[in-house]
């Protein structure tokens, strides 16, 4: 039997075609890594102290209020009437801090590679040893073409969720939410993950608690603030189901590999 020569290159390049696609998709997998691991913040700190230097505050992953911390000479050294400027303060310099911190590790890696063990948070090891993918894999060459016309299926849904979501969320930043201590004697305001409002009491002030105990109230508001932020935008995710699935693909490029069986 002859075969043309048509006959053999079309398979050819069929395949030679794949294994340059292959390729190109394992070089996204691996820029979409490296941009996951220079701009990652997790572990990045902040700390500040306010002018007179009787306040300090800790600030961990997300940028959220870790640790207060208020000397024993604040009745002296600030007074009830200056002692919620003086934790805003310190707060604002705890978060320069952090944003300062990070830009130096984004700097620091620009020109480095992650290291061999380093994982992207969504393939980080779970209980039992095995990796979390965050979207269900699909490995199977014949999978693939069903698998991306259901996700354009989704990218048009969200595309009819996308206004409504967005004038949400954008009115949904713009309230604040406050948070409030054991008692109700320390309201945190907080807008867009950020204090920018601390109310204590001053008639509890005037009985000069200790500077551990107003820490330990104002701590205490801040978790609560934060929890109802988190309660509040599951709620307005929970309106755009469509939404909510193609955020968290934009935000695991390496799972979204995986999903169409092309990743690691």
């Amino acid at each position: 039997m002859k075969v043309s020569g048509g006959e053999i290159d079309r398979p050819v390049s069929y395949l030679w075609g794949a294994m340059n696609g292959e390729r190109e998709l394992g070089g996204l997998q691996r820029t979409a890594e490296w941009t996951a691991w220079r701009l990652d913040d997790s572990g990045v700190l902040g700390v500040g102290t306010d002018g007179s230097g009787i306040v300090t505050v800790r600030l961990g992953d997300a940028g959220q209020v870790r640790q207060v911390e208020v000397g024993r000479g604040w009745w002296r050294d600030v007074g009830p009437e200056g002692l919620s400027a003086a934790i805003l303060d310190a707060m604002s310099r705890a978060a320069n801090d952090r944003l300062v911190t990070w830009s130096e590790r984004v700097a620091e890696r620009e020109a480095s590679q992650p290291p061999v063990d380093w994982l992207p948070s969504e393939r980080q090891p779970v209980a039992g040893g095995s990796q979390r993918s965050g979207i269900g894999d699909v490995a199977e060459e014949s999978d693939r073409a069903e698998e991306l016309m259901r996700m354009l299926d989704m990218l048009r849904a969200a595309m009819s969720e996308l206004d409504s979501y967005r004038q949400r969320a954008d009115d949904q930043a713009r309230q604040p939410v406050e948070g409030r201590g054991e008692g109700g004697r320390v309201t945190v305001s907080m807008t867009a993950g950020q204090v920018t409002g601390l109310e204590i009491s001053r008639r509890w002030l005037h009985e000069q608690p200790a500077g551990r105990v107003i820490a330990d109230e104002i701590e205490t508001a801040c978790r609560d603030a934060y929890r109802q932020m988190e309660l509040r935008s599951a709620a307005t995710l929970a309106t755009s189901p469509a939404v909510t699935e193609v955020r968290d693909l934009v935000a695991s490029p390496t799972a979204l590999l995986r999903r169409l069986g092309l990743g690691g």
